[in-house]
């Protein structure tokens, strides 16, 4: 029987497993209880609440359902403790471990810098260590998710972010040619993390702000959704599923997302004013959707007692027959309170368990 002092230790699955669980959101059949994870929980929340151990541990502390991990890539240290990739672009670490590109040190300036930029290698080992370790350990148990780009990130970083709008513009088929080569390196990748058990392929790059999308809906269209089929397609003929990360008001470019075969969307950012209900009415049938507790006051400030609120009027609003994960409106970052986001789970574990019990999630009066 559920307790308001429940701890994470106490979590258990009963009946189905936590990749089962995954699966069926994804199939869109009601599974045993809306499940959670996170596309990224911040180290020293993590610290926090395992005392002092990994992503890992809390996984099995908070019987989160999903294991994200992703491909490997070296690094090096150079002058100024700035930080080289494979993919020879230089970058600053910022807030949580952020890694902010140094726009004038991009790699792709033109056509001569292009034909000498490479992509890394995709058969190198180095990169499927993670990914094996994951699934040695959570194999069959959890769903594997592989934590991947798709189509806009490499042109801002490779580019230069604000060079990389002008060239939409300008020189769109340099932009066109990086988005090929990055998205050809990617499915190389995720035709091998596939062959090792990855279930789930999430794909992150952010298309849009608050405000609205980042460019226009005629330029995506034009030149980043012919390869964003592609990468789709792929990640299907291999065996896995699709699901889209992207922040901000993503209104704009939903239609021709789902219509490129993506199973999942990620998250439905309040802050960009989308609704979680109106997702789930329109898209529901087609994607899964994600989200979507306030991860910018409310698991960072509470009170607790707004935390079980919301959870459940997330659950109220995107529960119903299934298709549903329940997590933070993006990710949980170094300000989110660490008990807050206990607090969230222990609602999922709670009032999530279907067939859902409209009364258990009426709002408290």
């Amino acid at each position: 029987m559920y307790s308001e002092t429940v701890t994470a230790t106490a979590y258990t699955s009963v009946q189905m497993t936590s990749l089962e669980r995954v699966l069926a959101v994804l199939q869109h059949r009601e599974p045993d209880r809306v499940p959670h994870f996170e596309w990224v929980i911040e180290r020293g929340v993590i610290t926090a609440l395992t005392g002092g151990g990994t992503y890992w541990d809390l996984v099995e502390l908070f019987d989160i359902d999903a294991v994200i991990v992703a491909p490997a890539y070296r690094k090096q240290t150079i002058e100024g403790g700035l930080v080289l990739d494979e993919w020879n672009s230089v970058r600053t670490i910022g807030h949580d471990d952020y890694a902010l590109v140094v726009e004038d040190r991009v790699p792709v300036k033109d056509e001569a810098s292009l034909a000498a930029w490479r992509a890394p290698d995709p058969n190198d080992p180095f990169r499927y260590v993670p990914i094996q370790r994951a699934v040695e350990r959570f194999g069959g148990r959890r769903a594997i998710i592989l934590q991947m780009r798709d189509v806009w990130s490499g042109v801002r970083d490779y580019m230069g972010y604000e060079q990389a709008l002008v060239n939409m513009i300008e020189q769109p088929d340099l932009v066109v040619a990086v988005v090929e080569r990055c998205v050809d390196h990617y499915i190389q990748v995720i035709r091998q993390a596939a062959e090792l058990g990855v279930n789930i392929v999430f794909s992150g790059d952010d298309i849009a702000d608050t405000r609205g999308p980042l460019f226009s809906p005629r330029l995506w269209q034009k030149l980043l959704l012919p390869h964003y089929r592609r990468l789709v397609a792929a990640i299907h003929d291999a065996g896995l599923y699709h699901w889209k990360h992207s922040d901000g008001n993503l209104y704009p470019f939903l239609d021709s997302i789902v219509e490129a075969g993506t199973d999942g969307i990620d998250p439905i950012d309040p802050m960009g004013g989308m609704d979680l209900a109106v997702v789930k009415a329109r898209y529901g049938s087609r994607v899964a959707i994600k989200g979507n507790v306030d991860q910018v006051e409310l698991l960072a400030q509470g009170p607790a007692e707004a935390v079980v609120e919301s959870v459940k009027a997330c659950i109220r609003a995107a529960g119903a027959g299934g298709g549903y994960v329940c997590s933070s409106s993006n990710s949980i970052h170094s300000g989110v309170n660490p008990e807050l986001y206990r607090v969230m789970v222990d609602a999922i574990h709670r009032y999530g368990r279907y067939p859902l019990d409209m009364s258990l999630l009426a709002p408290a009066e």
